[in-house]
């Protein structure tokens, strides 16, 4: 078995994070929409889209149309509309106001949605990637012409693990205080505080998270073994496809010096538990429980799920995101 899925942060119509622009009054919204192809009564879910997807509403489809409507705490919030299975779905901006969404079976990803004026900022943006070759230098004027645009924060953000530092101080200190102040604001600052950029060769970067009896763990209390550091997350269903072939390489390596510290990026330690009592997870694990700040991936440079990095007996990282046989013969021939 090798990894073939991930779970990315990606640079699509909507970027995976909770945008309020600080706590306002509740306000409403709705949201009309119009879809073609499903029977009556067929269930359509409204999913805070932060990291995992975390169920706000649903409804039910009667003659191609349905209505969701509710109160916000923040004055925007980066959310996902699904069928029950996730076989149809798509990410969009919710925010106060009516929100009008046109979309057939099968091709959400492909729905018409407008009438905010968040998401009516997104789908120019959007348009003008259909159009260009280079959607990098797309991303990047719009960035920079746009310091006050929530988007634009959302978007330096995905692009932190993969411009060059430099770039991303500058467009960041463009940035009015407002957007400095979001939630992707602060997610960039923390990049630029944080971060190591650790590659292959560098030495690991100690840190430390509770484990599910609230005991502290370092990387560092594995001294002298060889360390796989998993990213992974109880919502993350190709990191659940990863454990059982995890636990057959640790199984066998383990009385060889081998270990898995398994951090995860939760919020709710009830969900973490069940999947680490599903999965038959017998390694360390660790998380801090704050799902949209976890300082450990920041430093990492975690920008999608499962995620790894193993580390060898002097402290060294000798391989990254290494599954399947691959890491299998890794392990066989350094233990």
């Amino acid at each position: 078995m090798t990894k073939s899925i991930k779970i990315l942060f990606p640079l699509t119509a909507i970027l995976f994070f909770s945008c309020a622009l600080g706590q306002t009054k509740i306000s409403k919204f709705t949201i009309q929409g119009d879809v073609q192809g499903y029977s009556n009564g067929t269930m359509l879910y409204l999913n805070d889209a932060t990291v995992s997807l975390k169920p706000i509403d649903s409804t039910i489809i009667v003659d191609g149309k349905f209505v969701i409507y509710g109160n916000l705490k923040s004055k925007f919030l980066s959310a996902n509309i699904s069928t029950t299975n996730f076989t149809d779905r798509v990410y969009f901006w919710l925010a106060s106001g009516k929100t009008y969404f046109k979309a057939k079976k099968g091709n959400f990803t492909d729905a018409v949605i407008y009438g905010t004026k968040l998401q009516d900022e997104q789908n120019k943006l959007n348009k003008l990637r259909g159009i260009k070759e280079n959607t990098e230098q797309v991303d990047y004027s719009f960035i920079k012409n746009n310091p006050n645009s929530l988007i634009s924060a959302n978007i330096l953000n995905e692009y932190c693990n993969t411009w060059h530092r430099d770039t991303i101080k500058y467009l960041h200190n463009s940035f009015t205080k407002s957007i400095k102040g979001t939630s992707s604001g602060k997610k960039i600052s923390d990049f630029l505080k944080f971060n190591r950029n650790i590659k292959i060769g560098d030495k690991f970067v100690d840190f430390t998270q509770k484990d599910t009896l609230n005991k502290n763990i370092k990387v560092s209390d594995f001294k002298g073994k060889v360390i796989l550091l998993e990213f992974w997350g109880s919502w993350c269903g190709p990191c659940r496809e990863q454990n059982p072939f995890l636990l057959k390489i640790y199984n066998e390596f383990k009385q060889k010096g081998f270990e898995i510290i398994g951090t995860a990026t939760e919020f709710e330690k009830q969900k973490w538990i069940k999947a680490i009592q599903e999965d038959k997870l017998t390694w360390t694990n660790i998380s801090n429980l704050n799902e949209s700040e976890n300082k450990a991936t920041i430093i990492y440079g975690v920008s999608g799920y499962p995620m790894n990095f193993l580390i060898d007996r002097n402290g060294i990282i000798i391989a990254k995101e290494i599954y399947g046989e691959e890491l299998r013969s890794k392990l066989s021939k350094i233990l």
